[in-house]
């Protein structure tokens, strides 16, 4: 084991130099206490570097291409938000893998914006609130339900997380009330859905969902 004369204790691992006065360390290294637990970018390195790679390289094409014939106006610029909006995306799908429910509500929530600020910086034809938006909401709900099949989870672990996946399938109900929608169907059906999935939760695991509420607010 290594240790340092200065500060007279021992030290684990490989190190160089004390962790306390920074000065030389003697002996022998020994193994870490902790065992070494590589991360999903560590890995994965060579995917995202070939990512990071191909994304700059797709770029940069865009951006040349776009200055040596700039008549169809600054496409690129499209193409620099999409690349964005896919790493975005894709960092927040990493960030939140070990938490499904949870990782499919910031996903909804994050692809409902930028569809919004897509269907904004177009030109606004309404898209994003006609179809988009609806159909995230129902499909989220739907893959908590699948998963929780699949995996086999006890529905108290997604209680909370398929309740806040039915409120956000009713919102869209809002645009068609503010006269925002210019086909209704979607945000009908979705609607329809999300409620009668918001009463059931309510109606037959009410018991559950206030006993899981009271554990994560602590009260």
């Amino acid at each position: 084991m290594l240790r340092c004369e200065h500060c007279r204790l021992s030290v684990r691992g490989n190190r160089r130099v004390c962790p306390l006065c920074q000065g030389p360390l003697t002996g022998e290294p020994s193994p870490e206490v902790f065992p070494y637990i590589p991360s999903v970018y560590r890995e994965f390195h060579l995917f995202f570097r070939l990512l990071v790679a191909g994304s700059l390289a797709a770029a940069v094409a865009c951006l040349g291409l776009n200055a040596i014939f700039p008549q169809g106006g600054p496409w690129s610029l499209f193409v620099l938000g999409g690349l964005a909006c896919a790493w975005l995306i894709l960092g927040t799908a990493i960030s939140k893998r070990r938490n499904i429910p949870k990782n499919l509500l910031y996903q909804v929530l994050l692809l409902s914006l930028l569809s919004v600020a897509w269907d904004f910086l177009t030109g606004w034809q309404g898209w994003s609130l006609d179809y988009v938006l609806p159909i995230l909401s129902s499909s989220a709900l739907v893959a908590m339900l699948v998963v929780l099949k699949v995996l086999g989870r006890y529905i108290e672990d997604y209680l909370i997380y398929l309740l806040l996946a039915a409120l956000l399938g009713i919102f869209p109900l809002l645009f068609w009330l503010l006269g925002l929608l210019g086909t209704v169907y979607p945000t009908l059906i979705c609607v329809a859905v999300s409620t009668m999935s918001f009463f059931v939760i309510v109606v037959f695991h009410f018991e559950r969902l206030a006993a899981e509420l009271k554990r994560r607010l602590h009260l």
